[in-house]
């Protein structure tokens, strides 16, 4: 009950929740992206904002009213971000979560799509980081 809550919270509070002022006092936007094989040329992704840093469940990520199924799905949302937005892409949980099958999926797909992903965000102001170790 309380996931469920959370992720309708998160829903509903998207934008103001994940707002940081910053020293020049406008508005940093947080959001946390995941993404996960389907198949060899197929991957999912979930971008969801992220309140106070790294901290999203595993019942949200995997949510599939918040799954984006291919690469165009994730551009779209991407660019509905407002500048100066900073996604930082998981490639594990990093809660204390125990891993689930579904958790232990989760890594980042092959370079050149990182890095395409990566482009087309800073075209739009919008900035990709990657952790250098994500714990599993």
């Amino acid at each position: 009950m309380k996931s469920t809550l959370l992720v309708v919270a998160l829903t509903l509070a998207a934008i103001p929740s994940s707002a940081a002022q910053t020293s020049g006092g406008s508005p940093t936007y947080l959001y946390e992206l995941y993404s996960w094989p389907q198949s060899n040329s197929i991957w999912n992704f979930c971008l969801l904002p992220s309140p106070s840093g790294v901290n999203i469940h595993a019942d949200a990520i995997f949510n599939k009213k918040f799954r984006l199924t291919d690469l165009a799905q994730l551009k779209r949302k991407i660019s509905e971000l407002p500048t100066g937005t900073r996604i930082i892409w998981m490639d594990g949980m990093s809660s204390s979560e125990p891993p689930t099958p579904q958790s232990r999926k989760l890594a980042l797909p092959p370079s050149k799509t990182v890095e395409e992903v990566k482009r087309y965000a800073g075209a739009h102001g919008v900035q990709v980081e990657i952790p250098t170790s994500t714990p599993h």
